[in-house]
């Protein structure tokens, strides 16, 4: 440490570096140098007047202080964003400090997006090792692991490569197969919306917008967005939609007042159907590739970041039921987005093959 100053090691829960780096500072930091320790709250303060400090992620509250000179991020991708975002970065500031960013992969999240976004930016450097870079790993070793992992962890766990996280839902979803430049469509095209409504404290609410071209569905605008009332989330609909002709919108069903709402404001809304394991596969089927085009039916304008994140995010997760049986279900958490796309892409499957007209309906139509 060139800098007398406050230093801390995070990593993603307090227990954990502990178990990670406690033993391993007490054995690196020689023992005339250390002033004070305390076991308690895994500090150490020096007699050059250097505080070193072990924290946990999971605690925001105690990730607070009046400035750092340096931290260590370990684990980033398994912490929440902003952990670096609003905490560790602006903490930073007075004393000019550095941050070290360590981490295995976890699918496309906000460690990629770091990660990507440091290339060839000023005062950043970025290194990438495997375990095979690890001389206390033999390669045998190695080996073996591969055998008994899908590739998807292999790569991801050993290579440190970022990939898809191993479970996910939608594992055909690929950047460089879905994800298509931004393109405003006209006032003849056909479009329609889907919305996951979320106004609970911690839920989005996701609005999407779809254009048809033939068989195939182009996402092409929509918002991800916390805090909004309804009227909010109506005029950044507007504003998404200006100068076209939205056919119909399907609703999240499970909030019946917010689609009254969405009525009174004049917007063509088609009951929705919710079913969510037929609108899983409905969705899986219009991302694989259609052998008759050879490219998918499915795909999304590639500046909707937070929405694409959220898709390769989504994952299975085990839960045990009422019987005793374990059983996979969608896991609850950042979600949104991947409601609101399989609103749309089910229902509007439905109509088609039903020969609906293709404009809202009573709820005796549908």
């Amino acid at each position: 440490m060139e800098q007398t100053g406050d230093y801390w090691f995070v990593a993603p829960y307090y227990r954990q570096a502990k178990e990670i780096a406690w033993q391993l500072l007490l054995k690196l930091c020689p023992i005339e140098a250390i002033k004070t320790k305390n076991e308690t709250e895994l500090s150490l303060e020096l007699y050059n007047g250097s505080n070193l400090k072990l924290k946990g992620a999971d605690n925001p509250e105690s990730l607070k202080g009046v400035g750092l000179n340096g931290c260590i991020l370990d684990e980033y991708a398994f912490m929440k964003p902003y952990v670096w975002q609003e905490i560790v970065r602006p903490m930073l500031f007075d004393s000019g400090g550095w941050c070290i960013f360590i981490s295995t992969p976890y699918g496309y999240n906000h460690f990629y997006d770091l990660w990507e976004e440091t290339l060839d930016k000023p005062n950043w450097e970025r290194f990438h090792f495997t375990s095979y870079d690890n001389p206390y790993i033999s390669e045998e070793e190695i080996d073996e692991a591969k055998n008994t992992m899908s590739p998807e962890r292999f790569d991801q766990e050993i290579m440190a490569e970022f990939t898809k996280k191993s479970g996910a839902i939608w594992p055909m979803f690929r950047r460089d197969l879905h994800l298509k430049p931004k393109r405003n469509p006209t006032n003849e095209s056909t479009i329609y919306g889907s919305i996951d409504f979320g106004f609970a404290i911690g839920h989005p609410t996701c609005v999407l917008w779809h254009e048809l071209i033939g068989e195939e569905v182009f996402t092409f605008d929509g918002f991800l967005i916390e805090g909004k009332t309804i009227d909010e989330v109506n005029d950044l609909m507007k504003a998404n939609t200006a100068g076209l002709i939205v056919r119909g919108i399907f609703p999240d069903p499970s909030r019946p007042d917010l689609v009254e709402e969405l009525k009174r404001r004049s917007w063509p809304i088609i009951p929705t159907n919710k079913d969510v394991e037929l609108g899983i596969a409905k969705v899986a089927e219009y991302m694989n590739i259609n052998p008759l085009t050879n490219k998918p039916r499915w795909t999304i304008s590639n500046h909707l970041k937070d929405i694409i994140r959220q898709l390769e995010e989504y994952e299975w997760q085990e839960v045990r039921g009422e019987d005793g049986m374990y059983r996979q279900v969608p896991k609850k958490e950042f979600d949104d987005a991947c409601d609101a796309l399989r609103y749309f892409i089910f229902n509007y499957n439905k109509m088609v093959q039903r020969d609906l007209p293709l404009q809202p309906l009573t709820k005796e139509e549908y």
